[in-house]
């Protein structure tokens, strides 16, 4: 099964889901369901179809396809999948507000159209509709294992919040070192990729040392994929990533390549990389950047953070083949891994 396959068969009803999940009760509350409907790409910024599906969907379908890779019957846990989707969501909307980023996706974030007040209610209302979407669980798997996935889907909200608690607070911090920060994308990234792909072939009722392999699968995956969205924050194009040129610079986050940066050039131009960092944003204008980007680039820090995401993809790939997956799940993985490993955006 090839990966485009896998999405034609597993993301409709997924989709469908989600769809049925936001639709507003009554007319009173329409426009606040539609401004979760626009978040997820449905609608535009006037509550006009799009008629276009939002987001790339890579949390849901990582769990429906290591369900199948495990044997298991994807097309049960649409729920399931709807909800890491919400909970993804739900974490987007409160991020965007928290870092004051503007765009998400190409387009104005929930909070720049409607304001902080609203978008964290729009935030909230995500998270109680992907708890809503798990109990549509019951009934169709062992009550043990529903009460499980349930139980570590909560663990992984906390996680989540864990590691956004990391990401805000780096910011006040004058160092922040390698292992910190692996810590931090552990928890904000890649803890909810390691659950879908636990989650995926837990419910399709493997052990759990099996399931914690999965796991392990899933975390690689994600680490692998913040750092490359370390490199893009710095080096992607704009009409790729959809967020101003070198943006992470712009405002001043101490992502990895800030970090391998650091650590790698002499002390003297260490001390000019951290003056662009410490001075207020307006004065980070395009030569700052520019000058900022170069030195990382002269320490050998892009060339550090793609051998890193290489690792961190060579691992998974290394950890699914050990698990012998059902052969036409885990191609679509392969190929899953494989697109994730050479993202431009």
């Amino acid at each position: 099964m090839t990966l485009q396959e896998a999405l034609r068969l597993y993301l409709p009803p997924v989709e469908q889901a989600l769809q049925q999940i936001l639709t507003p009760p009554t007319e009173d509350f329409k426009p606040f369901y539609q401004m979760m409907q626009y978040h997820h790409g449905w609608l535009d910024e006037r509550f006009r179809p799009t008629g276009q599906q939002g987001g790339k969907r890579i949390r849901p379908l990582l769990c429906l396809l290591c369900c199948g890779a495990a044997f298991g019957q994807p097309h049960e846990l649409t729920p399931l999948a709807a909800a890491i989707e919400l909970l993804h969501s739900f974490s987007l909307v409160h991020d965007d507000i928290q870092d004051r980023s503007p765009t998400r996706r190409h387009r104005p974030a929930v909070w720049a159209l409607w304001g902080e007040a609203q978008a964290i209610n729009v935030g909230d209302a995500l998270y109680a509709a992907a708890q809503w979407s798990l109990s549509a669980l019951a009934g169709s798997l062992e009550p043990t294992r529903v009460c499980a996935l349930r139980s570590q889907f909560d663990e992984t909200c906390l996680r989540l919040c864990e590691g956004q608690y990391l990401d805000l607070e780096f910011s006040s911090r004058p160092t922040v070192s390698r292992e910190q920060y692996l810590l931090m994308i552990e928890r904000k990234t890649a803890w909810l990729l390691g659950y879908c792909a636990w989650a995926g072939s837990f419910a399709a009722g493997v052990s759990e040392s099996v399931a914690a392999r999965y796991r392990e699968f899933g975390l690689c995956l994600g680490l692998a994929f913040q750092v490359l969205d370390d490199v893009l924050g710095v080096w992607g194009a704009e009409d790729e990533t959809g967020k101003p040129s070198s943006s992470d610079i712009v405002e001043a986050k101490k992502t990895l390549p800030y970090i391998e940066a650091l650590a790698m050039l002499p002390a003297d131009l260490a001390q000019e990389l951290q003056a662009i960092y410490r001075g207020p944003e307006s004065t980070r204008e395009e030569a700052a950047v520019a000058r900022a980007r170069e030195l990382m680039e002269q320490a050998g820090a892009r060339r550090a953070c793609l051998k890193l995401a290489a690792h961190y993809h060579e691992r998974a790939v290394q950890i699914l083949k050990e698990l012998n997956p059902e052969p036409e799940h885990a191609e679509a993985l392969l190929e899953l891994v494989s697109l994730l490993s050479t993202r431009r955006s």
